[in-house]
């Protein structure tokens, strides 16, 4: 009896162990998936910043000097920035100086990493970008994504 109970039991846990890992598995290809999804609208959301900026310099005849000009005109509100790797949900916009540009691109080493939007502007450039050092799936630094229209 021992050993027929004995061999019941290790099948058992052997059975166990084989959903387990196929968990684990699901709840990691899940896990990259939603992270995909989340990157996925954060670029569309930049698309979205960059054509309403766009529109706004068009018709306003200038650059704004804060995002937030935008609603409710051009935007119904400022996108939701949602990316676990670089820090909490916000919505909130970091307006930098143009001392961060450096031939009209953002010098990543003058960023302060804070998770947010951010966005500087110049005479003759705005640039709206992720306010985050850390790579993207892609493996690009999010401050240099661009987004997809």
């Amino acid at each position: 009896m021992w050993t027929v109970v004995s061999v019941v039991l290790m099948s058992g846990c052997g059975g166990m162990f084989a959903k387990d890992e196929a968990a684990d598995d699901f709840a990691k290809e899940t896990s990259a998936n939603e992270a995909k999804v989340k990157e996925d609208r954060v670029r569309s959301s930049l698309a979205q910043l960059e054509a309403r900026l766009s529109d706004y310099t068009k018709t306003e005849k200038k650059i704004p000097t804060k995002l937030e000009k935008l609603v409710p005109k051009y935007l119904a509100e400022i996108p939701s920035l949602d990316l676990p790797v670089c820090g909490r949900e916000s919505s909130k916009v970091e307006v930098y100086g143009p001392e961060i540009l450096r031939d009209g691109q953002v010098d990543g080493s003058r960023l302060r990493g804070t998770g947010r939007w951010g966005y500087v502007f110049t005479d003759d450039r705005i640039v709206i970008f992720v306010d985050c050092l850390k790579p993207s799936l892609r493996g690009v630094p999010w401050y240099q994504e661009r987004g997809v229209y």
